[in-house]
């Protein structure tokens, strides 16, 4: 089976939810040797760490676009499915709603069309009207376009379903893979940290993730033994990426940058406490991959975050920076152990979500080829 996949700015080694979602899902699926999968990438996310990685029965195709807000995903996914539309491709699976504005022009080849929803994304606050209501359409256009629909969660199902009629849908979790737990600390001890002394919160420095407000609840807990890592950056500078930086220098919060591999390995493995501050999410890998490592977690009562199913105490409310302080004191002074393997292992399972998601493909090429045998016999 052929694949070809849009809608990433690609991997390995490139920041972003829908990133990972992609190199967990099509490194298994191409893994297989049942299939082909094209990665359609875009270059100025590619250097010398990952350009030239290599992945059995995954091709990359790379194009070069502007590094832009509002343009740089309309270009790539414009040019992407022109190119697809040429490659005789079974299945072409299209990442999120901007770039599923470009569906029905696959109406002219022989591929089916799957669609994965991950995050409701014109209510976020970085867009402007004008890319919102482009945005909205393109919802419409993706769903109402694609042969097959999957939500990574049922919030986004709940939704979906209560404004369109969609008659081919699954909801598919997001994944976790179990990490070997780092016993190294140099990266740790260059940023002069110590073990079970930090908390953390991971994540583009994006006005949604809210690390702003967690910064200022962080310091007015008065907790001098305790220091704040924030993990990630900005795709893109803006005037809140740029304020946040500030603010967070001026609190001696401790920012890594973009982090991969042994660095966030070892970031993850000796903290003290995960902290997910967001308004908005789809449903958090960063969440899940905390959990992995058993790390203590505190995140906002968003809907997202309360479809993982963890302890009432383990939820502030979204914004409140008091409730956040308070509940921060509490999570910082106890001394607890969590174990979260039984809940990851059913539940978010990137081998069982990477059977299921081949299991649609089979479905949908196996009823094409149905058809053109009737078509023949007719």
């Amino acid at each position: 089976m052929k694949i070809g996949v849009i809608g990433t700015r690609g991997f390995p080694d490139i920041q972003g939810g829908i990133e990972t979602h992609c190199m967990e899902l099509y490194t298994r699926i191409a893994g297989s040797g049942e299939n082909l999968v094209t990665v359609y990438r875009r270059k100025p996310y590619l250097d010398s760490r990952n350009r030239d990685a290599k992945f059995d029965n995954i091709k990359f195709v790379d194009f070069s676009v502007p590094k832009s807000k509002f343009l740089e995903t309309f270009l790539h996914s414009f040019i992407s499915t022109l190119h697809a539309l040429f490659q005789r491709y079974d299945i072409v699976h299209y990442h999120n709603t901007g770039p599923g504005f470009f569906i029905p022009l696959l109406v002219f080849s022989r591929a089916k069309v799957v669609f994965t929803y991950h995050n409701v994304s014109y209510t976020q606050k970085k867009w402007n009207p004008a890319a919102k209501k482009f945005l909205s359409l393109s919802e419409k256009v993706s769903l109402n376009n694609s042969d097959f629909v999957i939500f990574i969660s049922d919030v986004i199902k709940a939704e979906m379903l209560n404004k369109y009629s969609i008659n081919n849908y699954k909801v598919i979790f997001n994944g976790v893979r179990h990490p070997e737990i780092s016993t190294q600390s140099d990266y740790l001890e260059s940023l002069g940290l110590e073990k079970q002394k930090y908390a953390i919160a991971v994540g583009r420095f994006l006005e949604e993730k809210g690390f702003d407000y967690l910064i200022r609840s962080f310091r007015k807990t008065n907790i001098s033994d305790y220091k704040l890592v924030l993990a990630g950056d900005t795709d893109y500078p803006t005037d809140y990426s740029k304020k946040l930086k500030t603010l967070a220098l001026e609190n001696d919060v401790v920012l890594t940058g973009f982090i991969k591999g042994e660095k966030l390995n070892q970031i993850f493995s000796h903290a003290k406490l995960f902290i997910m501050s967001s308004f908005e999410e789809g449903l958090p890998i960063a969440l899940l991959e905390a959990m992995s490592y058993n790390i203590d977690v505190l995140v906002s009562n968003i809907p997202a975050n309360l479809q993982i199913g963890l302890n009432q105490d383990d939820y502030f409310k979204a914004g409140d920076e008091e409730d956040l302080k308070s509940k921060l004191t509490g999570k910082l002074s106890e001394n607890r152990k969590r174990f979260f393997n039984e809940i990851l292992s059913v539940r978010f399972n990137w081998d069982k979500i990477a059977v299921e998601t081949n299991s649609i493909y089979q479905q949908l090429t196996q009823k094409n080829e149905t058809k053109s045998r009737n078509n023949r016999a007719g």
